[in-house]
């Protein structure tokens, strides 16, 4: 399913300091890395070359920076997770695989998803995939796979493959969401009718409740 999903030719990684896949994940991407301030601590420890690192530079080992490319940029009023998305957009490097969203303070990751849901790219973790997508939208899953969709603000949307099936349905956020839904069929297909949606597909069968 990771292979399927990470097909799109992306161009480069951008790491946030979050929850992180392992070693081996940057070496079969083989993508230019950039990394948000005080994650490359992290990812050098873990012998993971960042191309560049970019932020105001208040969490990283300063010795760190000897002799490796980076970006200080002090300004306040912006997050290191923007100041490097404006680096990848000035160097063409959309579309981009996004790391670390998820993981440490609540209100740190809403912000994190929220900037997320603005820019083309995939976030992923080593137990979800996150989405932003438009029009219609066919997805290889296995059977159980766990699935949540909300309206980014709000969405129009009809489904097939779900164990509860979405049929020209309303979604917004906040408001109402599909949540913990289920593949029940191979394929899935999501026609996002209108507006755009939040999708978060788990890379592992979850047993809960919901599971067939």
């Amino acid at each position: 399913m990771i292979k399927e999903i990470l097909k799109k030719n992306y161009k480069s990684i951008l790491c946030l300091d979050g929850d992180l896949p392992n070693y081996s994940f940057f070496k079969t991407l083989n993508l230019p890395i950039i990394a948000a301030d005080g994650v490359a601590n992290y990812l050098i420890n873990i012998d993971i070359e960042p191309d560049i690192i970019i932020g105001d530079l208040d969490g990283i080992d300063r010795d760190l920076l000897k002799g490796r490319k980076f970006i200080e940029i002090k300004d306040q009023n912006a997050s290191d997770f923007e100041k490097s998305i404006d680096y990848i957009k000035d160097n063409n490097l959309f579309p981009s695989v996004i790391l670390g969203i998820n993981g440490g303070y609540i209100d740190h990751v809403l912000n994190n998803i929220n900037i997320f849901s603005d820019i083309d790219a995939v976030f992923y973790s080593d137990d979800i995939i996150g989405f932003v997508l438009k029009g219609k939208n066919k997805f290889n899953l296995p059977i159980g796979a766990k699935i949540s969709i909300f309206g980014l603000p709000n969405c129009i949307i009809s489904t097939t493959g779900l164990k509860w099936e979405l049929k020209n349905a309303e979604l917004t956020f906040p408001g109402k969401a599909s949540c913990s839904n289920r593949a029940v069929a191979q394929e899935v297909i999501i026609n996002i009718i209108f507006g755009k949606a939040l999708i978060f597909v788990y890379t592992k069968i979850i047993k809960d409740a919901g599971i067939l």
